[in-house]
């Protein structure tokens, strides 16, 4: 064991450890980077860096596979020759951007659109780097005086955390996207280099007369273990899957309640990598037992906090819990996988195991919950895993000290209420009175029918249909005449849209307006009969909830039109369609996605406007700080703009809106209908210039 605390200081080593840190370091920056570059193709879509992270992991696996059998069945000189080769060719495929004829059309299925483009742009190379740690340390373990060279596995996630955090605070505010893959493939490229020399060091004659036959290394490795069994191989597969479910489930629920961005991306990534580190680098100084307590009672805490959302009103407060609880049961079950590690002769397999279920969580989140589940339920499954883990482990220590008794004690019997408390949970909320509850690529959407007053109360008048995206209320219609047609939530009379349009309407008999976002349909109410409204929806179960759920867009409206697609994506397509009013009302969690924001994005808008033509943004947002990007993409497009706080009336389901409205001529300002409502501060001091190779939402959290 001394051997392996000493191997990082080793001046024979240096080049393994540079290869081994820059590869992994390579691994992880460009997994936010490309997953950026495509988010914008499939409309902001939180579950883009889930589908991403699979692909990921499935290609980590593929990697830790390789490495095993390369290790294990192909001769020395055969393994310098085919991974030359390997890493030869893969270079060939840099700088990995993807093609814009990867861009969809509408039609194909998002999850498998994302997989194969990832595996045709960046998937050799992240093949050969997911391929380095395992391999270096097998080669280190065989052909360099048998070390045990686990610390490198920690390097490795230490190298791999900081390609990560490098990210959003190095590499995403100073440089555009395009630049970002042509840096990325020069270090690449130096990588390679150094790992063909590795090779060669590796292999030479000389390294290769010095070693251990195989028969010296069976026998020093069987001095340390034995090799290990079908039972303990899948103890393996469980403490790995378990962290992997988790990180990624937190993963969805801070992108689709705050924002699909690098750095909410990133958090959780970070620490499950974080747990790897600190485990594999300090595993005599892991209070184990009490990491397993602390996780039985952070999930008590996680479950509590679905039960009952309002206890955690801030997304801080409910970030930090999140966090908390990912951090302390990565360290029970990393701490658990580190203690069951086997002999160093079976290292590749361990990896193996490890990485396998690493996929096979990452497979469930990203893959199987959002076709087996209508709501974010995949946390319990994560949950009730990490419980039944804690059970086990009691079960077994139980076991271990009774000698073949166990019995059912407060110590086993606690891990195992919370594990089914947390299993149950879904199944519970899955049955309330939902009219419908749904979910897909897109996210998880319900149906709800509220009555707020009282049973006795017969008038009903106030009762209404809602619906909801995550978290995020993204429409409502009272359900009985006469209001069943009166526009709500960000929409009311007295707000930024709703004043715009009443003062379109009396300056035009005939108005074309196009909406980006169609929600409920709430927009159609404003629709006269001589009115054109086009809505643009990239959800296709939003439309059909809109259609089969509420009426906006049946009696409440005529000359009503929905298009399916990513609206940059059409608007790009179609010729100038020459609108009066233009609104961008589409929310990605509780936010708009940045790719509707950009400067492109609003010389779009420009040449879809018609002379005199009026844009419209939603910014409400509890987590963003939106005004200082759309006062940069007013510049930018020669407009002027304006911000309407409007407030909201429970009485007349109306909520607290903020638009920005931008008009290429001030007078519009000046109108008696809007002068009133505009805010005293036009726009903000600063604007915040973003690209669609630029943009940077961290800096504009409040």
């Amino acid at each position: 064991m001394e051997s392996s605390r000493r191997v990082l200081f080793s001046p024979g080593l240096v080049l393994d450890v540079l290869v081994v840190f820059l590869g992994a370091f390579l691994l992880f920056q460009i997994q936010p980077m490309i997953s950026k570059y495509i988010l914008p193709w499939f409309g902001g879509a939180p579950l883009v860096w889930a589908t991403c992270l699979v692909f990921f992991q499935w290609m980590l696996l593929a990697g830790y596979a390789y490495a095993h059998l390369l290790v294990s069945r192909v001769p020395p000189r055969g393994q310098a020759m085919l991974h030359g080769a390997l890493l030869a060719l893969s270079l060939a495929a840099l700088p990995g951007i993807p093609a814009d004829s990867w861009k969809p059309a509408g039609n194909e299925l998002p999850t498998t659109q994302i997989l194969t483009m990832l595996a045709a742009s960046i998937g050799l190379p992240y093949f050969v780097l997911s391929s380095t740690s395992p391999l270096v340390q097998a080669w280190i373990a065989r052909y360099r005086r048998h070390i045990v060279p686990y610390r490198l596995f920690s390097l490795s996630n230490l190298a791999s955390i900081f390609g990560l955090l490098s990210y959003p605070f190095l590499i995403e505010p100073t440089i555009g996207l395009h630049q970002q893959f042509r840096a990325w493939s020069v270090l690449y490229a130096a990588y390679a280099i150094a790992m063909l020399a590795l090779i060669a060091i590796t292999f030479s004659r000389k390294q290769l007369a010095g070693t251990a036959t195989e028969s010296e290394a069976v026998r020093l490795n069987e001095e340390v273990g034995a090799a290990p069994g079908g039972k303990k191989r899948l103890t393996w597969l469980g403490f790995a899957a378990c962290p992997s479910l988790l990180f990624l489930a937190v993963t969805n629920h801070l992108t689709e309640d705050v924002a699909p961005v690098p750095f909410l991306w990133v958090l959780p990534l970070v620490i499950y990598l974080l747990t790897f580190v600190i485990c594999f680098e300090f595993p005599d100084r892991l209070p184990l037992g009490m990491l397993r307590w602390t996780s039985v009672a952070l999930v008590v805490a996680l479950a509590l906090s679905f039960v009952m959302p309002l206890l955690v009103t801030s997304y801080v407060p409910e970030m930090a819990l999140y966090c908390t609880a990912l951090f302390v049961m990565g360290l029970f079950c990393h701490g658990e996988l580190y203690a069951r590690r086997p002999a160093p002769q079976y290292l590749t397999a361990f990896y193996l195991m490890v990485s396998t279920g690493g996929a096979l969580g990452g497979c469930f989140v990203g893959l199987i919950a959002p076709f087996l589940f209508s709501g974010y339920y995949e946390i319990y499954a994560g949950l009730a895993l990490c419980g039944m883990l804690a059970f086990l482990v009691e079960f077994e220590r139980a076991k271990g000290h009774k000698r073949g008794r166990f019995e059912l004690s407060p110590a086993t019997a606690v891990p195992l209420f919370v594990a089914a408390l947390a299993g149950a949970i879904p199944f519970a909320i899955a049955g309330e009175s939902h009219l419908r509850q749904e979910r897909n690529f897109f996210g998880a959407i319900t149906v709800t029918d509220i009555i707020p007053k009282a049973a006795f109360d017969l008038d009903g008048d106030d009762a209404y249909r809602r619906l909801d995206h995550g978290s995020t209320r993204h429409g409502l219609q009272f359900t009985l005449p006469p209001r069943r047609c009166e526009p709500t939530t960000y929409y009311g009379r007295e707000g930024g849209v709703g004043l715009v349009m009443a003062l379109l309407e009396r300056r035009k008999p005939e108005l074309r307006v196009g909406v980006i976002g169609l929600g409920v349909g709430t927009l159609a109410v404003y629709a006269r009969p001589t009115d054109r409204f086009l809505f643009y929806e990239i959800n296709p179960l939003i439309e059909t909830v809109a259609r089969e759920d509420f009426s906006y867009l049946g009696e409440c409206s005529t000359g009503v039109t929905v298009r399916l697609g990513d609206a940059r994506v059409e608007l790009e397509r179609e010729a100038p369609n020459g609108y009066d009013l233009l609104v961008v009302d589409a929310f990605s969690g509780d936010s708009i996605p940045t790719h509707l924001l950009t400067r492109e994005a609003f010389q779009l808008y420009r040449k879809h406007l018609a002379p005199g033509g009026v844009l419209a943004l939603n910014i409400s947002n509890r987590y963003l700080q939106l005004s200082p990007v759309v006062a940069a993409g007013a510049e930018a497009i020669g407009f002027q703009a304006r911000f309407i706080l409007g407030h909201g009336d429970e009485d007349l389901g109306t909520f607290t809106s903020n638009w920005a409205i931008l008009a290429a001529d001030a007078a519009l300002f000046d109108a008696p209908a809007l002068r009133p409502h505009i805010e005293a501060t036009p726009q903000p001091a600063e604007a915040i210039r973003w690209t669609d190779d630029y943009s940077n939402l961290f800096r504009v959290l409040r």
